[in-house]
């Protein structure tokens, strides 16, 4: 029992000071010996660090002029939603479309001060109603003229106050261009005859001058059998047969140029 009490002595001392196994024999196994045999291995008693194995972690100290930066130091560029970019992309859109009507409208202004400039030109040679002889200007034998005339008629004339595209705006518009006088409200084409000559114009049938405006009555020529038409006289032929220029939605809203009418007897004129 003496030798069982040491080897566990020894056991107990190996395990505080770092023993990692040992081996006993017990003494029954050798008989009644009084001193039994022992195996024990030991290691060094102190094992360098371990005092800290299972010490509590401590904080560290920390300099108070340390600068750690926040999140509103971080440079991070900035991103926009796509609806921020769908915005932005209508509104540059809306700036560039601003800005190409504003120069169309601004070309469109310069145009019309231009075409006033020159309507006002044309216009200022004709002759008001306040002028004497008014028909002074044309070679025309007045012991002919019809019943009615005035060579110092009214003109009635107060700007172009016709449909724009229509034979009556472009008789209006070049007779403007020829120096000669004409009505703002001769009505539609079939009624310029009788307006003219209601105010004092001379009106017959007989084509006299270029100038002249050709009177067609209701489907004349293919006139429209409700308004008529209008048309200017552009070249009088030794014959006597006339070339025209007119307008109207019979001829798709275009200028026409190349008609020439030998029957020059059934239509109507209006000279001056």
């Amino acid at each position: 029992m003496k030798s069982f009490t040491k080897t566990c002595v020894s056991a107990a001392v190996a395990c505080m000071v770092g023993v990692v196994g040992f081996a006993v024999l017990p003494a029954a196994a050798y008989g009644e010996q009084s001193n039994a045999v022992t195996s024990v291995r030991s290691f060094p008693g102190v094992i360098e660090g371990g005092e800290h194995l299972f010490a509590e972690a401590s904080s560290v100290s920390v300099e108070d002029d340390i600068d750690w930066g926040g999140v509103e130091s971080l440079d991070v560029p900035q991103t926009k939603s796509q609806a921020e970019k769908d915005a932005e992309a209508a509104q540059k859109r809306a700036e560039e479309e601003a800005k190409r009507q504003a120069e169309q409208q601004a070309a469109a202004a310069a145009t019309a001060s231009r075409s006033s400039s020159t309507a006002a030109a044309s216009r200022s040679e004709v002759r008001t109603s306040s002028d004497s002889g008014l028909a002074g200007g044309a070679s025309l034998d007045y012991s002919i003229a019809p019943a009615g005339f005035n060579p110092n008629h009214e003109i009635g004339d107060v700007g172009n106050r016709y449909a724009g595209g229509n034979c009556t705006w472009w008789a209006y518009e070049r007779r403007h261009q020829l120096g000669l006088p004409v009505g703002s409200f001769f009505g539609n084409g079939a009624q310029w005859a009788a307006s003219a000559s209601a105010m004092g114009y001379w009106v017959d049938s007989t084509p006299r001058m270029v100038g002249d405006i050709m009177v067609f009555q209701g489907g004349q020529a293919g006139s429209s059998w409700g308004y008529g038409h209008v048309a200017i006289v552009e070249e009088i032929y030794a014959d006597g047969s006339v070339r025209v220029s007119e307008m109207g939605s019979g001829f798709a809203g275009g200028f026409c140029s190349s008609r020439v009418f030998s029957d020059t007897g059934n239509y109507q004129y209006i000279h001056f």
